[in-house]
C-alpha cells in the first residue's frame, strides 16, 4: 500500500524511487522516526555511507505489513544502526550479500574480509537480522544482467576503496553471485507470508517499478512547471 502523508506513516516504512529520472536506477531505505521523533530517510548511498536524511518526495512510500509494536522495533533497531555506522561500525558498499549482518542492536557484522552491503541488500539484511526474513536465498535465480549491472557499478565504485577490496568485489562477481533489486526487495516486504523467491515476486515488483516512472515522471513534469 502506497503512503501519501507522513502522517500516515506507523513509525516505519520502505521508501523507493528513482532519484535521477535521467538514470533507469532504483534506489530504497526505510522512512522511520527517530529519537527525537522526526520521520528521517535511512539509505546506504554509498561506500560507508549511511545516511539518516529529511523524506524526498521523489520517493514512493510503502506501508510494511507489520503490527505497530513490530513497527516501532524496526525503527528502533534503524536509529541504532544509524548510530553505530557513525560512531563504531560503518557499512561499507559491496555487491555480494553472502557473509553479512547486522547484530541485535545494530552493528554491522561482515564474516568476510570485503563484504559489504547495497541500498537493497540493507534493507534485506535490517529485516532479516530481527528475524523476519522477507527473501528466500534458496528460491532466488542468477541472471546475467545481474553481471552487467555489478561490473558497471564497481567501475563507478574504483577509485573510491582500495585495490584489494575492489578486487575481492571483481571475484565475486566472477561466481556469479545474486542480485536483489530495490523494486524486488520493495515487493518482498509488502507481500504476505514471507520469505519470497524471485519467481512470487517478478509480477508485483514490475508493478511496482511502473509505479516508480509513472511517479517519476509526474515529479519531473511539476519541477519543470516550477521552473518556467
Amino acid at each position: 500500500m502506497i503512503i501519501d502523508s507522513i502522517d500516515n506513516i506507523e513509525g516505519i516504512c520502505i521508501a523507493i524511487g528513482r532519484p535521477d529520472s535521467r538514470q533507469k536506477q532504483q534506489h530504497i531505505g526505510f522512512l522511520f522516526m527517530d529519537e527525537d521523533l522526526e520521520i528521517k530517510f535511512l539509505h546506504l548511498a554509498w561506500h560507508f555511507d549511511l545516511r539518516k536524511e529529511s523524506p524526498n518526495k521523489k520517493y514512493l512510500w510503502l506501508d510494511i505489513p507489520l503490527d505497530n509494536l513490530n513497527k516501532i522495533h524496526l525503527a528502533t533497531v534503524c536509529a541504532s544502526i544509524f548510530r553505530s555506522s557513525q560512531d563504531r561500525s560503518p557499512i561499507p558498499y559491496g555487491i555480494c550479500i553472502d557473509g553479512t549482518s547486522f547484530s541485535k542492536d545494530g552493528n554491522f557484522i561482515s564474516h568476510e574480509k570485503h563484504g559489504g552491503l547495497t541500498c537493497a541488500t540493507f534493507v534485506i539484511q535490517v529485516f532479516h537480522s530481527q528475524d523476519y526474513p522477507i527473501i528466500d536465498f534458496e528460491n532466488w535465480e542468477y541472471r546475467e544482467e545481474d553481471r552487467n549491472w555489478q561490473i558497471k557499478i564497481l567501475s563507478i565504485l574504483k577509485g573510491h576503496i582500495d585495490s584489494d577490496y575492489l578486487n575481492a568485489q571483481y571475484k565475486k562477481c566472477e561466481e556469479s553471485i545474486f542480485r536483489f533489486k530495490p523494486e524486488e526487495v520493495a515487493a518482498a516486504e509488502t507481500l504476505p507470508s514471507p520469505p519470497h523467491g524471485l519467481k512470487a515476486l517478478e509480477k508485483p515488483a514490475q508493478q511496482i517499478l511502473d509505479s516508480i516512472i509513472e511517479h517519476t515522471e509526474k515529479m519531473a513534469i511539476n519541477e519543470a512547471n516550477v521552473a518556467r
